[in-house]
């Protein structure tokens, strides 16, 4: 893998309640892990891998859910990696998003491709917290 593109932010609240947050309103909310054609699996450290559709596209991606190092990726496309990962911090939950380039072919083009990458991701990020925040009824 590449080196990633990174965001933060933060949500007033603890670690187990955002990460939950983070799986009941983020990107792979409404994906159906227990359907006979989502491939769950799970593998000796409890991490939770399955495909599912995401967004209403209908674009099926892989997700894997650890919730030992509260952790959330979301696979797919060519060359699409996202990690959303859940830390403590001073003022509550540290929601850090990274995105790396996982292409096997072609992985000099990413970055030529996604150019303005990092502020999508920020203003992702941002929408992703409010809504988080909202979801919990604290401030982010």
């Amino acid at each position: 893998m590449s080196r990633p593109w990174l965001t933060t932010g933060v949500v007033e609240a603890p670690v187990d309640a955002v990460f939950a947050a983070l799986l009941a309103v983020g990107p792979a909310a409404g994906t159906e892990h227990n359907t006979p054609d989502a491939g769950t699996g799970t593998d000796g450290d409890q991490i939770l891998r399955y495909r599912a559709a995401v967004g209403g596209s209908g674009y099926l991606a892989t997700i894997e859910v650890d919730p030992k190092k509260h952790s959330l990726a979301v696979q797919g496309n060519w060359w699409y990696r996202g990690v959303y990962t859940v830390r403590a911090c001073p003022s509550g939950s540290l929601i850090e998003y990274r995105v790396h380039n996982v292409a096997v072919r072609g992985r000099w083009v990413v970055p030529l491709m996604q150019r303005r990458l990092p502020q999508q991701m920020d203003r992702d990020l941002a929408a992703l917290l409010q809504t988080i925040g909202r979801h919990l009824d604290r401030p982010a």
